[in-house]
């Protein structure tokens, strides 16, 4: 029966990131997981998709154009959203059985109703009929296992590419629900302003996201602190490509910016509640989520910050996919959290 439900349909969840795309098929899993990055040739013919067409970003040759079709988590150019949600649906699943799939699309929160049906235009110009949109942070609170539908009132922390997204939960609805469009790319922003300020010198996107991720940090720890890595770039004043050594004590204040940004979000919303409901969220503790929030020391800090503590999930970079995912294997469980 489990072969013959799968060549009639299956259905898909995808987590449409500003920086990573994942797709979860229906008893099969995670089946893809690439960089939300497209390169189109002067004619508009996709050439390559994903971490192949992540390679060409900031350093494209003539008649080829890399793009990141989503900013701050929602589209910023419609043709090439559409393009990649076609060939990310094509990579997921050659055959995804003879009638059309239900899929699940992750958005923001704080997404517009404009937002909201660019959304939904692109995934029908990629030829899916049947669209569920789930917003990202409630995903991410199924992902991460916690119990939506119980009367206690549970925080979670959403840091992704684009978003910062805070939400209470209680019941299966939002108590509140918060977001900022600060996340992982603006500290990669925020790495290359210090390294222009602080080194004089230009990086690539790419390469202030491998010293994020290589060397990064919220805050000093004895475990990481002396870190540290070669990093290439240009001169700004030259132009002549150079290499410096920094460490992770270095970095630190570089990342001042967008982490304060994300306590002020979360200390606002606590602030803002019910003083019934924030004593229950203090007592147990906040659900921190999302690639960005895998940067070092940052949970610890900013359970000092708001004074409770700070539990990342056991999987972060998948919580939001994983989330959507339990909706397309339980469709009548979950048929509420749909916003559309």
């Amino acid at each position: 029966m489990k072969k013959l439900k799968k060549y009639i349909k299956q259905d898909l969840a995808m987590d449409l990131g500003t920086a990573n795309t994942l797709i979860y098929l229906q008893d099969e899993g995670i089946v893809l997981n690439e960089p939300t990055v497209i390169a189109l040739n002067q004619y508009g013919s996709i050439l390559k998709v994903g971490a192949d067409a992540k390679a060409y970003l900031g350093k494209t040759p003539e008649g080829l154009r890399a793009v990141r079709p989503l900013k701050d988590g929602v589209i910023e150019d419609f043709e090439a959203a559409s393009l990649l949600i076609q060939s990310f649906l094509s990579m997921a699943k050659e055959r995804r059985g003879i009638l059309s799939p239900r899929v699940v699309i992750c958005v923001p929160s704080n997404i517009t109703q404009v937002e909201k049906r660019s959304v939904m235009e692109a995934a029908r110009a990629a030829r899916v009929r049947k669209i569920y949109l789930l917003e990202e942070v409630m995903a991410a609170a199924i992902g991460a296992g916690l119990p939506i539908y119980e009367n206690r009132p549970m925080m979670i922390v959403d840091i992704g590419g684009g978003t910062t997204e805070v939400a209470v939960i209680s019941r299966g609805a939002y108590i509140c629900a918060e977001a900022i469009r600060v996340a992982g790319d603006e500290m990669d922003e925020a790495i290359r302003r210090w390294f222009v300020s602080c080194r004089s010198m230009d990086l690539g996107i790419n390469t202030a996201e491998r010293v994020k991720w290589t060397v990064g940090a919220a805050m000093e720890d004895s475990s990481w602190q002396d870190l540290e890595m070669d990093v290439y770039g240009k001169d700004i004043r030259s132009g002549i490509p150079q290499s410096v050594t920094v460490t992770a004590r270095d970095l630190i204040p570089a990342f001042s910016e967008p982490v304060q940004a994300i306590v002020d979000l979360i200390s606002d919303t606590l602030n803002g509640l019910d003083p019934v409901v924030m004593k229950s969220i203090m007592s147990v503790g906040i659900t921190l989520t999302g690639g960005g929030s895998q940067l070092r020391g940052l949970a610890d800090l900013l359970g000092q910050a708001v004074g409770t503590s700070v539990h990342m999930a056991e999987e972060p970079l998948t919580s939001v996919v994983k989330g959507a995912g339990k909706t397309v294997q339980d469709f009548k469980k979950y048929k509420n959290v749909f916003i559309n």
